[in-house]
């Protein structure tokens, strides 16, 4: 680096300073040998040219490619469904142009009668009986939305959303899509909400590309209404005024990749979490924001009016290095909150000196270069200090770590339990506490409760790509019993939250996991999935993009999933789903966040 910066600076220097040089004069005393480029030290090489497997994959983008005939349908479906939805709602006459000349109708999409799910007063939820929807018949196309319009009377701003779960091709020239549709909208302070299912019949017209609806029925209708906003955005009344708040917070990984050194480390799909803890001590939460490598980790501590105050500097903790997760917790017994956070494949704890000044740290090194992911910390022991345990996910970078196989992935990166043993000395207890069994998934989250009501804590897993663990605290020793309890959920394992979702008292546990509506469509159809090959295991990758699972305890200790029974398994791509009493009635209700990577293309994940 030296060489380089001198290089430059003698450049500059002898084009500013002089002497000038007639260089047409004297070419042969001015002109190096030529040399190959340096390789940079700091950049990557980046090239236009793809690898031969992301060109690959770049030509699988058209359903046509590989002969999916439904997802080549789905792909002209779509853009006529919404389209036709959005007439339907606009009583305009535009909705004939997506229709067959051999169109025999559409239920009504409002059953006359609605059967009072819920109501606390503030929110009233109203669903269509079986009944109901079987009596509706076939009505003139004009007249199929009137019902729910009425629904949204005084209301403005309409938003439609939907997507199609299933295609069933019906001889060469049919077939139906399985669609599940959502309207909202706000009626004065109101909420409005309307959540169905149809079954749409088409017709192919000369090509593929050229489809029309032919019938629409009714599977599932329900009507939400709040009669106040629940929530309020007030992220910008509380951060906007703080120092670099547009210029990193509001900014996506994109951003910045390959933008900062990348020895410290760039994030390919961000990943960056936060912590919520007091850590100056004043009784209100702060927040400690992760970001990618290069850009400054941050500190917001809280202040009386509400708003935040940049306190990184402060309390020294804007640390550069890639940080994917961070934890606030009182690890050393003197009542303030200390600081754990992941660098790689380590851990380092920042000392609270009880006024949100850390300046101790102790680094706990993890064994090989796989990225802590989450971290999470109980008394496992039951010694009277909390210990930590790591989850980490893929081994070998997450372009180059391939889960193999995919719906049962044991190739991932190995997690790390650090027993507490006082003195702020931590030991790596992994293997002694058990936690090496089935140590190799994809891991993202992780959770302590006592789950079987025996005095110590226990701990759930979730893991990407294939079963979760579910250890069992056996007098020190973990075990893990997944499969024993029929809770290893054999799916896309991203977070867990537990509740007493029966009112039986015990825990219950909802797992956020993958919705894809692509894999719903696709993996049933076993004659072309996997090329007809491997029909066993097809079931797991079904599984694998059905969404998010509730899991019930029973009595006997095991787990019963109720899932489809509770209407809770369509949650996105969701990440780490948590129980909470919205309402404040008694009952816990879930929150899911979902999403994954996107950029400035409205089509690219």
């Amino acid at each position: 680096m030296r060489s380089a910066r001198f290089a430059i600076l003698h450049s500059i220097m002898f084009c500013l300073g002089g002497p000038f040089f007639f260089l047409a004069a004297v070419p042969f005393a001015l002109q190096p040998e030529p040399q190959e480029p340096a390789p940079s030290i700091l950049l990557p090489e980046r090239t236009t040219e793809l690898p031969e497997w992301a060109a690959d994959n770049a030509k699988r983008r058209d359903p046509g490619f590989d002969q999916w005939r439904t997802e080549v349908l789905h792909s002209s479906a779509k853009p006529v469904i919404l389209p036709f939805f959005q007439a339907l709602l606009e009583d305009s006459p535009r909705v004939e142009a997506y229709v067959h000349p051999s169109f025999t109708g559409i239920q009504g999409i409002r059953p006359a009668e609605l059967e009072l799910l819920f109501d606390d007063g503030a929110i009233q939820v109203h669903r269509a009986t079986s009944k109901s929807i079987l009596a509706m018949q076939g009505q003139a196309t004009a007249s199929a939305a009137q019902g729910m319009l009425s629904f949204y009377k005084e209301t403005d701003d309409l938003h439609p959303s939907l997507k199609l779960t299933q295609v069933w091709l019906r001889g060469d020239k049919h077939f139906t899509t399985r669609v599940v549709l959502h309207l909202s909208a706000h009626q004065g302070a109101a909420i409005l909400q309307t959540n169905m299912e149809w079954d749409v019949d088409w017709v192919i017209g000369a090509s593929d590309d050229d489809v029309a609806i032919q019938e629409v029925r009714v599977l599932f209708y329900e009507e939400i209404r709040g009669s106040g906003r629940i929530f309020g955005d007030v992220t910008g009344a509380t951060l906007s005024g703080i120092p670099f708040f547009k210029a990193e917070i509001l900014r996506g990984t994109g951003e910045y990749q390959y933008k900062t050194d990348r020895l410290i480390g760039n994030s390919f799909i961000g990943a960056q979490g936060i912590a919520i803890g007091d850590a100056d001590g004043d009784g209100r939460e702060d927040i400690y924001i992760c970001q990618q490598g290069g850009l400054p980790n941050r500190l917001y501590t809280h202040k009386k009016d509400g708003t935040v105050m940049d306190s990184t500097k402060f309390s020294k903790t804007g640390f550069l290095d890639n940080t994917r997760s961070a934890l606030f917790v009182d690890l050393d017994n003197d009542k303030d909150q200390d600081l754990a956070f992941s660098v790689g494949a380590n851990l380092l704890i920042a000392w609270n000196n009880g006024s949100g000044l850390f300046t101790d740290l102790t680094p706990l090194n993890g064994p090989g270069s796989e990225d802590i992911y989450s971290i999470s910390s109980a008394d496992a022991d039951g010694d009277g200090d909390l210990d930590l345990y790591a989850a980490r996910y893929v081994a070998n970078g997450l372009i180059g770590g391939v889960p193999t196989p995919y719906h049962d992935a044991d190739n991932g990166a190995s997690n790390i339990f650090w027993r507490n043993e006082g003195n702020r000395q931590f030991i790596d207890a992994t293997e002694a506490a058990g936690f090496s069994m089935n140590n190799g998934k994809f891991s993202l989250a992780s959770l302590w409760e006592d789950f079987d009501d025996d005095g110590d804590m226990d701990l759930y897993v979730t893991n990407d790509f294939g079963k979760n663990n579910f250890f069992i605290n056996e007098g020190g020793v973990f075990v893990d019993r997944a499969t024993e309890l029929h809770a290893e959920d054999l799916a896309a394992g991203m977070g867990i939250t537990v509740a007493d979702t029966d009112l039986d008292g015990d825990l219950d546990l909802y797992v956020s996991n993958m919705f894809s509506a692509a894999g719903q469509r696709i993996v049933p159809q076993s004659a072309k999935f996997m090329s007809g090959e491997n029909q066993d295991v097809h079931k797991h990758y079904e599984r694998h993009a059905r969404g998010n699972s509730l899991m019930i305890r029973n009595e006997d200790g095991t787990y019963s999933d109720v899932t489809m029974d509770a209407r809770v398994a369509v949650g996105g791509w969701a990440w780490g789903a948590r129980f909470m009493d919205i309402n404040n009635d008694g009952l816990e209700d879930i929150y899911v966040p979902n999403g994954f990577v996107t950029n400035k293309d409205p089509d690219d994940l």
